[in-house]
């Protein structure tokens, strides 16, 4: 039976259990792969589906929960091998500035991003020609002490979505 495609961005927000019987996956190394995946997912790079089948992490006290990372796996596995990206939500300017993004301590700037985010609405809305690599490149100061900015993980998955959605449209 088939599964749902995951977009990019979701791929890269996934987060697991952790295992009951005290050891699991590594997280970290867990995560980095997740990052490949969307990454492969997002046109950037390649990432044979038989990588995603043979891919081995650690195990460590209180890592992810082994039969849950395996089973997204095998989930990416077969969307990866049968090349499926589902369309992305952001058609228009409006559904990008609709985002609400979480902020944190350490974020990022949320200047740069909100001015970033605005040409992005722009080019979306046909007023501007920001193109998928633009959006990939790009990089933003992090805040710190009593500035909040948003939460980097958050706007990465939006970037992911934006770069992926510029991809479908030529740029």
């Amino acid at each position: 039976m088939p599964f749902a495609s995951l977009s990019p961005a979701q791929v890269r927000s996934t987060s697991f259990p952790r295992g009951r019987r005290g050891k699991g996956y590594d997280p970290a190394q867990v995560d980095a792969f997740l990052i490949r995946i969307a990454d492969a997912l997002s046109g950037r790079t390649k990432l044979h589906p038989d990588q995603v089948r043979r891919v081995v992490f650690h195990e460590v006290p209180g890592g992810y929960d082994q039969r849950s990372v395996d089973d997204f796996l095998a989930r990416m596995e077969w969307q990866l091998r049968a090349g499926l990206v589902p369309p992305t939500g952001l058609r228009t300017g409006a559904d990008l500035l609709a985002v609400k993004i979480p902020r944190s301590g350490g974020g990022y700037d949320r200047g740069e991003v909100d001015a970033f985010l605005a040409r992005a609405a722009a080019s979306l809305d046909g007023r501007g020609r920001m193109t998928s690599t633009e959006v990939r490149h790009t990089r933003f100061s992090t805040t710190s002490g009593l500035r909040r900015g948003y939460q980097t993980r958050a706007v990465d998955a939006l970037l992911d979505e934006l770069e992926q959605e510029l991809r479908f449209r030529g740029r």
